[in-house]
């Protein structure tokens, strides 16, 4: 796994002894006063081309024991389409969202009948949203500033609209106000609301704040490779952690303003849960962070076939004492709030691959509930053959 060059360097002594922290909310949920546990299904891409297809796919979900439905309204280039949009609109709007708005481009508004197709087969659904990079009519909205290595200079991202901008923050929540007046149940932030170790600089009267070279130690060979943090980044990555909490904050508490019961949650990396300092340096969110956030739901992404490339943990043994360690640790006073998901094989392994996948898979929940936890999502869950894996969930 590379994270970054010198994330690599600084905790390369104790990545073998790290424990992975992710989770599946216990029975109830006592952020949300739920006495019946989460059972979801991601849904990244809606496979069938007609809405009586989705519909027979949703029933299905409920009949497998789903109650808990998870779509992907955003759209970015280089996504699959879902597939009832018609091939015009996927050439005329390359990138936008499923919902209406005047705040982005609309491929397609899927969301509205989504909802009346959720909701009649007797599930919830949550709208799956993305933030810094919801920028897509390219406007000149204030975007990211990055210390670039190359060039040992600092840059503007190329679409990632910087978290601190009360413009950005205004176009946010005018963009969530539209979604919220959907008869959704909840709504997920996509992982994207993060400040990578390089990112987050501020430009004031032409003066780069921080100093890279107040925050960074570079290597004496190689020109800007940064080799090692000085004591003033931890400080930058905390209140940039705050910064961004505080964002999706005020995102949940635009949408509660129109709708006071819709649950709101946030996508949350693993690496936070096994290592403090990885949550803060690679993306900027800590437990100080976490524990200011206004979610009902901290939604953990234990994908565990992910966790094993990129810990280096091939055997199973390993992986399974891994994923135990994320069980029992949980985040401190925010485990009634987290909720842990688990992805499912791909399509296109093959059958004795698949087969491999789905017996971790039935390890990782088992390990999961040993550890007192119920709630639990499966992405993706685009067809019936990944959906079914919910059965592995049984008591």
């Amino acid at each position: 796994m590379l994270k970054n060059s010198i994330s690599l360097i600084i905790f390369m002594g104790s990545i073998m002894t790290v424990a992975i922290l992710s989770t599946i909310t216990p029975v109830c949920n006592a952020a949300v006063g739920d006495t019946k546990p989460l059972i979801g299904a991601q849904i990244s891409i809606l496979e069938g081309d007609n809405w009586r297809a989705c519909d027979k796919y949703f029933q299905k979900l409920k009949e497998l024991g789903y109650n808990t439905i998870i779509l992907r309204v955003f759209h970015n280039r280089n996504d699959r389409f879902h597939k009832l949009v018609e091939r015009a609109a996927r050439k005329q709007t390359p990138e936008g969202v499923y919902f209406s708005t005047d705040q982005a481009p609309i491929i397609s508004d899927i969301l509205t009948p989504a909802c009346k197709s959720a909701h009649r087969a007797g599930l919830k659904i949550f709208a799956w949203m993305t933030t810094l990079k919801a920028n897509y009519d390219r406007s000149l909205r204030p975007q990211v500033l990055y210390f670039d290595k190359n060039s040992g200079s600092i840059k503007r991202e190329d679409n990632l609209l910087d978290p601190a901008s009360p413009e950005n923050i205004e176009f946010l929540k005018k963009l969530f106000q539209d979604l919220a007046v959907y008869p959704i149940d909840g709504i997920l932030l996509q992982d994207d609301l993060i400040l990578r170790h390089d990112q987050g600089f501020a430009l004031v009267n032409g003066t780069v704040i921080p100093d890279p070279e107040d925050i960074y130690q570079f290597s004496d060979i190689i020109r800007a490779e940064i080799t090692a943090y000085r004591p003033p980044f931890y400080r930058w990555r905390q209140q940039q952690a705050l910064t961004l909490q505080h964002l999706a904050n005020t995102i949940f508490a635009t949408c509660r303003s129109l709708r006071p019961e819709l649950l709101c949650a946030q996508n949350i990396h693993y690496e936070l849960l096994l290592n403090d300092d990885w949550g803060r340096d690679w993306f900027a969110c800590s437990k100080e962070s976490l524990t200011a956030s206004k979610a009902d739901y901290l939604m953990v992404m234990a994908y565990q076939e992910r966790i094993r490339r990129e810990l280096e943990v091939p055997r199973e043994k390993e992986l399974s004492a891994t994923m135990l360690k994320i069980f029992e640790n949980g985040l401190g006073g925010e485990k009634e709030r987290i909720i842990f998901k688990f992805e499912t094989p791909n399509q296109e392994d093959s059958r004795n691959r698949k087969l491999k996948l789905i017996a971790t898979l039935q390890k990782t929940i088992r390990n999961a509930r040993k550890k007192g936890w119920r709630d639990l999502i499966l992405t993706p869950c685009n067809n019936p053959e990944a959906a079914a894996l919910i059965r592995y969930n049984a008591e």
